[in-house]
């Protein structure tokens, strides 16, 4: 396969194993890195001798010239995969040479460098170090017993080092233990990071720490080693935040899919999969990574890798940034992971692990955790998992494997962390009760107390709560029951007083003052970010009609069901004069519940009242949709409707199947709708979400999306970034909440 003498080298953290591979180099010998004398890959690439090094620490000095602009082959590395075979990555002299000149100019060292390397020789960080050590002339320090803050200190005062280089995990490691550094800390002069997330307030934390070094972070793969640098030491502000920019003829891009993609002299073009090269590059020679990231003004943020990514309700997660904040909430330095699990009716969950050791308040770390996914538009109720973990399980570059993190708690390995605040059921009565919500919220306890809305639950959700606890209690529950009465102890006291059932709800999201109020239809917690993102000045209410539970509960029975638009109107105008006489009203609703905000203002100003404004949140009409990929229409509709067909076929409903028939009776009551039923004297407000890629290629939308037609005049149209359910959260709630106020005050 090769021209060259193959050599392996065994992996072991040891100065020999350095010494043995430039030994390799000199004698212009393809390096192959093994993991034990018996490994597969022996044979694979067809090594002809193998090399056991000696297990070696202290110091290295020796030189050796690692530039070669040649593109002959110097070694075959195997990336750390964690699932099937690693990927044979080929490297030549003129990649490793580019790598360690980009590396040596950023840093600004020279041959007085005295470096302690916190990560193993076998690491491609560690080693990566040694070549650009060697290559100026410098010494390097392997400890014997791996990163030792303690060492470091000591070494520091005796002035035997003056340069460090670890990964973020060891950096904090450091800081937690900053207190034993003095004066001392000023001699260093060079810090490298490795490309693992750091956060701006570590970085910061270091740069104070030792306020005379060049501080650099790198990010890179095997694959393309070092490919941006960022000089922590003299960056500020947010950019700390990003891992620096591509130096030299280094190129970045991000693809269509948010990947990270890198072209260089760097990058090796040529893989080994199962013993055959294989490209590594398109055919503009671009490395596509599995890394997810942003550029800004040049800056490469890093955001996680594509498949650790957590995708729950939609919105994308990244779990450094969940770690980073946790950790920055609770003022800790490690002990916590972040992972994503399964869940029925999020997509995933975020599973926080926690090492049983590591003395964190768990009630804090719950509380802080359902604090930063709300900000996300996130309910923590139902889209947070916590657990207790002896250890992490972690690759051998010391990152945490979060596929096998989720493993854990799934096969029940981690143990489950319950809130203190956690208030038992005082009869079978409320057990019962406690074990629906259990299963249909998918949490291990819920107490009396705990709220069915805060703990994740939604409209879907009710729906199937409510038809299971009428099978477990024999008690005649309906939708608008659990609406009122949102936790167990009171629904038991909603029953035992035998009070009457709820024809409707409304159900105030926020309080205001005496600026017209504003209704919701078709949702009420759906609504509750926007709700806090409204001035104080506007009540805000969510509404719930009888109406909707006969569509519910005909689902439930597998029976496709028909909207009368009319009706349900009615009975939101009849609601709103209940709860509220006498206008103005606004009246507001996302998706469907925009068309029917419209009929809902219709029905109230025909009998007099007065209605502001209605407030259409991407109400998009069916019928003014144009596709020109009509065959991908078909495939999606096709899919959609065998998961309905089987569904109905007398499997179990799901939320998913619930969710699904409620949306097609709503796109048949959005595309029949073709005329207003009556005049409406009131501004009426279109925000349309900018994001459409849920659509796919090959569609277009009018830029009214069609109202003009249907209510005679042009609706005020407005566009948010943000995808369609994306509008109503964080960030982007603040935005539609200013143009809802500045609209409707405006003169």
């Amino acid at each position: 396969m090769f021209d060259k003498r193959i050599t392996g080298v065994v992996s072991l953290n040891s100065l020999d194993y350095v010494e043995k591979i430039f030994s390799c180099y000199e004698k212009n010998e393809v390096v192959v890195l093994l993991r034990d004398i018996d490994d597969a890959r022996i044979e694979m690439v067809g090594a002809s001798s193998i090399i056991q090094p000696e297990l070696v620490s202290g110091w290295f000095s020796s030189k050796y010239n690692t530039f070669r602009d040649d593109d002959t082959l110097a070694q075959i590395a195997f990336t750390s995969g964690t699932e099937g075979e690693p990927k044979g990555v080929l490297l030549t002299h003129r990649i490793l040479s580019d790598v360690t000149k980009r590396l040596n100019e950023v840093m600004e060292v020279d041959s007085s460098i005295k470096e302690y390397v916190g990560v193993p020789a076998n690491f491609s960080f560690g080693f990566g170090r040694f070549r650009a050590i060697s290559s100026i002339g410098g010494s390097a320090y392997l400890p014997k017993n791996g990163f030792d803050p303690v060492e470091i200190q000591k070494m520091l005062s005796n002035k035997e080092i003056n340069s460090i280089s670890a990964v973020p995990s060891l950096w904090r490691v450091l800081l937690k233990n900053k207190a034993i550094f003095g004066n001392e800390a000023n001699y260093l002069k060079w810090i490298e990071i490795g490309s693992q997330y750091m956060s701006r307030s570590e970085k910061e934390e270091l740069k104070s720490l030792f306020p005379n070094a060049i501080i650099a972070q790198h990010y890179g793969l095997t694959e393309a080693s070092r490919t941006t640098f960022l000089r922590i030491d003299n960056t500020e502000g947010e950019l700390l935040e990003s891992v620096g920019k591509a130096y030299g003829h280094t190129e970045l891009k991000i693809d269509g899919n948010g990947r990270i993609c890198i072209r260089g002299p760097h990058v090796s073009e040529t893989l080994l999969k199962h013993g055959k090269p294989i490209s590594n590059v398109d055919d503009e020679r671009w490395f596509h990574t599995s890394d997810l990231g942003k550029l800004e003004n040049g800056f490469l943020h890093y955001l996680g890798r594509a498949d650790d990514q957590i995708n729950c309700n939609g919105i994308k997660l990244n779990p450094d940034n969940i770690e980073r904040e946790i950790r920055e909430e609770l003022k800790i330095k490690d002990g916590l992971a972040v992972g994503a699990i399964s869940n029925d009716f999020t997509g995933e969950s975020v599973l926080v692990a926690v090492k049983a050791d590591a003395n964190i308040d768990t009630d804090k770390l719950i509380e802080t955790t359902y604090k930063i996914l709300s900000s996300k538009g996130i309910n923590g109720g139902s889209a947070a998992k916590f657990c207790l973990v002896n250890d992490f399980p972690l690759t051998n570059t010391n990152k945490v494997r979060r596929k096998a993190l989720a493993e854990l708690y799934t096969n029940k390995t981690a143990i489950s962390i319950k809130q203190a605040s956690y208030h038992e059921p005082r009869n079978d009565f409320e057990l019962s009760l406690s074990v629906v919500w259990q299963g249909i919220l998918k949490r291990d306890a819920i107490g009396i107390d705990d709220n069915f809305f805060a703990l994740g639950g939604d409209s879907l959700t009710a729906v199937m709560a409510v038809h299971e606890m009428v099978q477990a209690t024999g008690v005649e529950f309906e939708l608008g029951d659990l609406f009122t009465n949102q936790t167990i102890r009171t629904l038991s006291e909603h029953v035992s007083k035998g009070e009457p059932r709820t024809l409707s709800s409304v159900v105030p999201l926020k309080k205001g003052e005496n600026a017209t109020p504003i209704f919701f239809v078709c949702g009420i917690n759906l609504y509750q970010h926007l709700a806090d993102a409204l001035p104080s000045q506007n009540s805000v209410y969510g509404i719930y009609v009888a109406q909707e539970e006969t569509l519910f509960k005909k689902i439930l029975d597998g029976q496709e069901s028909d909207i009368s638009t009319i009706e349900l109107s009615k009975a939101y105008a009849d609601s709103i004069l209940r709860y509220q006489p006498e206008g103005p009203y606004i009246v507001a609703g996302i998706s469907f519940g925009g068309m029917i905000a419209i009929e809902t203002a219709v029905a109230l100003q025909k009998l007099g009242k007065i209605v502001e404004a209605v407030v259409m949140l991407d109400t998009i009409l069916p019928q003014t949709v144009k596709r020109t990929l009509p065959k991908r229409s078909k495939l999606l509709f096709k899919s959609a409707y065998t998961s309905l067909k089987n569904a109905v076929a007398g499997k179990s409903i799901t939320k998913i199947d619930i969710d699904s028939m409620r949306k097609r009776a709503y796109h048949r009551a959005l595309k029949n709708y073709n005329k207003i039923s009556g005049e409406l004297n009131a501004r009426v407000l279109l925000i349309k979400a900018e994001d459409r890629s849920e659509w796919g290629s090959g569609v277009s939308f009018e830029s009214d999306y069609g109202w003009q037609d249907i209510l005679g005049k042009k609706p005020e149209v407005y566009e948010v970034d943000g995808s369609h359910i994306e509008i109503i959260t964080p960030p982007y709630n603040k935005v539609v909440a200013d143009i809802i106020v500045n609209a409707i005050t405006k003169s």
